[in-house]
């Protein structure tokens, strides 16, 4: 089929070459360096549904350089705090700004690390506001985010980072919603005894209530979070944060997606044992 579209294209006096590939679909990297979404490029698509086929063409893709800009070459990491993807930083965000207006809208991290979300969460234009318990890590944090802001020329945003501990601290400057990738535990290269995660999970857990009762004792009813949550790969499948069932005690109404089953929300990379499990929440 390829070779066929070619050579149609071809009588018509246009230049064409194919770009091989073994998979269903091109990758981000490829339609860039091909230039497929330039004014001389196409990756065209055919969708299969049910009887009928659809054809599409890519006209944007994501730019991986400037992601991994902002990953790779941030001047301040961490990676035994762990190392949040910008893309998955954008995900949360987006998750936990629904229906809020970017512009002039306030967003709280709690657990800032060195500054991902908040990041993220600048260049989509909101006001960003971080916590962490760790002193180090605001320090990381303010220097990221000088170093993105004289990178990029940001000045639509205002950002305060400040030593907090979510489980008991109470943030004086106004936010309109959470967006954080909260506390993982111990970082493991691989599955620990059932006793010592065991007693991870707890600590966790702790935590996490904590961090609950703190948030519903100063938000208002409507009030919307998304956080990043861990969970545990075993072989019997993933162990999940007890909290979680115990959110309408809590104050909490958790939300639920239509395609999504909640329990499978995760985020998790082949070969990691704990993975991120995003949790949207409302109070009631």
């Amino acid at each position: 089929m390829p070779l066929r579209v070619k050579k149609v294209i071809r009588e018509t006096g246009k230049s064409v070459r194919i770009v091989p590939n073994t998979a269903n679909e091109l990758n981000a990297a490829q339609v860039l360096r091909n230039k497929l979404t330039s004014s001389n490029g196409w990756e065209l698509i055919l969708l299969r549904d049910g009887n009928q086929t659809h054809l599409a063409q890519t006209v944007s893709i994501q730019d991986i350089d400037a992601y991994a800009a902002r990953d790779q070459a941030r001047p301040k990491r961490d990676a035994r705090v762990g190392m949040l993807p910008p893309k998955l930083a954008q995900i949360i965000v987006n998750i936990g700004s629904h229906g809020s207006n970017y512009h002039g809208a306030t967003l709280l991290d709690p657990f800032c690390g060195t500054g991902v979300i908040l990041q993220e969460a600048a260049l989509m234009g909101f006001n960003v506001y971080g916590t962490d318990i760790d002193n180090r890590m605001i320090e990381y944090t303010n220097y990221n985010i000088d170093w993105l802001t004289n990178k990029l020329n940001l000045t639509s945003f205002t950002c305060l980072a400040e030593i907090g501990d979510a489980t008991s601290y109470r943030w004086h400057k106004n936010f309109d919603f959470i967006a954080a990738e909260t506390y993982l535990g111990r970082p493991f290269s691989s599955t620990p005894h059932i006793e010592v995660l065991s007693e991870v999970m707890r600590d966790v857990d702790v935590i996490h209530r904590k961090f609950l009762l703190n948030v519903a004792q100063q938000t208002k009813p409507g009030f919307r979070m998304c956080i990043a949550v861990p969970a545990w790969k075993t072989n019997n499948g993933f162990k999940h944060l007890k909290v979680l069932d115990s959110l309408e005690e809590l104050g909490y109404t958790r939300q639920s997606f239509v395609h999504a089953e909640n329990d499978k929300l995760i985020y998790h990379r082949e070969g990691q044992f704990v993975g991120r499990e995003l949790v949207v929440l409302t109070r009631k």
